[in-house]
């Protein structure tokens, strides 16, 4: 049993299937918490990593903001070339594989759909992904036409990479396409992070494909050969995703609540299920076009997460001065602006987040103790 290449998740679900049978586990794992809980150098590491993690994805996020930037109203792509920005992971409210984002040129009835990757330790893996997501936009490509408000009737793919990834990814493509492999064209676009701003272009350097089949057959080539800059200032620009991390979720409904309540002049640390959701379920703050379905979906996980992690907690009606809603809640830190009261939410759900991969890494110790009893016992 290979546990370091099992998902967060898969490893959690395995302990509990097996924990209720075998009772036993569970004092494995609680003696390796112990002594976890004891070693000052484990618990940085397991620290770094819940770090890492908040960072990863705020980078990628950062990274499909910027792509998408470039493709909204009145940006220089939309503007020249009628292509625009029709919605982010198109198709995860059927919870099939997704590129980050969908644009689309209704004149030619092409859609266009782009991975972003900040790293590329797996140039394959970012291939498979596109392709996967490419197969699941042709099975369900009626139904995301109505969804996006427009008829596909040609898809195209592209991976969109930090500048010096290029040639990285590049030849990951050229690789595949010379030995037969390669399921799909797709197209590298460079975000290039400039001194005075980010540019996002079109890599055309290829050593085994023509000119032309380096680049979309369309305007978006011409403006993408030559750069285009982005400005994120232009306009307001979505505040997450539906794979988000959720201390970013948190940290944008959070946030925009509490700048509500500061207008209002209403109780700081209180706030309704209902102000939470409407942010979830916006199109303003999440930009997709079932951000009400997925919003929902985002709000049990969020809601979940901070309940287990004692950031929040449940209050009477009676126990509030807020006189709209059905469902109340109150923060359970300290603050009495909107800057300490984040700021705080941020500290302890890191604190939390700490205390899971601690979990986790003591889960994974008895899972691992526990395989090695079995396979001592079919020994015998």
């Amino acid at each position: 049993m290979e546990l370091d290449d099992w998902s967060d998740d898969e490893i959690r679900d395995h302990y509990n299937s097996l924990v209720e049978a075998n009772s036993f586990l569970k004092g494995l794992k609680e003696e390796h918490r112990a002594e976890l809980d004891e070693d000052e150098e484990a618990i940085e590491v397991a620290r770094k990593e819940a770090e890492s993690g908040i960072e990863r994805s705020k980078q990628h996020d950062e990274m499909v903001t910027s792509t998408i930037s470039a493709f909204l109203p009145g940006g220089p792509i939309e503007r020249k070339t009628g292509w625009e920005f029709r919605g982010a992971e198109p198709l995860s409210e059927l919870n099939e594989p997704n590129a980050d984002a969908v644009f689309c040129n209704d004149d030619r009835n092409i859609a266009l759909i782009v991975e972003c990757k900040t790293s590329l330790s797996s140039p394959g893996k970012a291939l498979t992904q596109i392709y996967d997501a490419a197969d699941a936009v042709r099975e369900h490509q009626q139904e995301l036409s109505e969804n996006i408000g427009m008829q596909i009737d040609e898809i195209e793919t592209a991976i969109c990479v930090p500048s010096y990834l290029d040639e990285q990814i590049a030849q990951r493509i050229e690789h595949e396409e010379k030995n037969g492999e390669a399921e799909e064209r797709v197209y590298v676009w460079r975000l290039h992070y400039l001194q005075e701003g980010e540019q996002l272009d079109l890599f055309t350097s290829f050593v085994n494909r023509t000119r032309s089949e380096a680049t979309h057959d369309s305007e978006l080539s011409q403006i993408l050969s030559s750069g285009a800059e982005i400005s994120k200032e232009r306009q307001v620009t979505p505040s997450f995703y539906p794979s988000s991390h959720t201390f970013q979720i948190m940290e944008s409904a959070f946030a925009e609540v509490l700048k509500q309540r500061m207008k209002e002049d209403g109780p700081l640390r209180d706030f309704t299920a209902e102000e939470i959701r409407a942010v979830l379920t916006s199109q303003r703050y999440l930009p997709h076009y079932a951000a009400e379905d997925i919003g929902d979906r985002i709000y049990d996980g969020l809601m979940d997460r901070l309940q287990s992690a004692n950031l929040v907690k449940e209050i009477d009606a009676a126990d509030t001065d807020l006189t709209e809603g059905t469902e109340f809640y109150r923060y359970r830190v300290r603050g009495r602006t909107v800057e300490t009261i984040l700021s705080n939410l941020e500290e302890k759900y890191r604190e939390h987040a700490l205390d899971r991969k601690l979990e986790l890494e003591a889960m994974k110790a008895a899972l691992s103790e526990f395989d090695e009893k079995q396979r001592s016992l079919d020994d015998f």
